[in-house]
């Protein structure tokens, strides 16, 4: 069995419980909290360890002069393999009530290769967070 469907359905199920707590909608897109902070570091860290098996299942060479980067390595290669950055997500769930279409139908991999201000929102949310909790934990939102 895939060791990452497991864990993926964990994540899964702490987002359906935490739809019972905060009201997911367009006008909370913005609320915080260490939760939702923790889920991003979490979400993302699953991101980088699925990126680096499939680049290496999918013929990607790891760099000899440097360390292999989930991000300008990884999910380039499997961008021009799968066009990943065109790929959407429509989020559907009962506790979810999202109306405006940047909020339900979702391209979490356009420019999840790029790095610094070119790079994905939610990546640049994760680094922030990662980096410096306390001061970043806004970053840490809904959206």
């Amino acid at each position: 069995m895939n060791l990452y469907w497991s864990v993926y359905k964990n994540l899964e199920n702490e987002l359906i419980d935490l739809s019972d707590q905060i009201h997911f909608d367009d006008k909370q897109i913005n609320v915080y909290s260490v939760k939702i902070a923790e889920l991003l570091i979490r979400c993302a860290v699953e991101i980088e360890s699925i990126s680096k098996d499939l680049f290496l299942a999918n013929g990607g060479v790891p760099p000899n002069d440097s360390d292999l980067y989930f991000d300008t390595h990884c999910l380039e290669l499997l961008e021009h393999k799968w066009k990943l950055s065109s790929r959407h997500v429509l989020v559907s769930a009962q506790n979810v009530y999202f109306a405006h279409a940047e909020n339900k139908i979702l391209t979490p991999l356009k420019n999840a290769n790029k790095r610094g201000t070119s790079g994905s929102n939610w990546k640049k949310a994760y680094q922030a967070v990662k980096h410096n909790r306390a001061y970043s934990l806004s970053k840490g939102n809904i959206k």
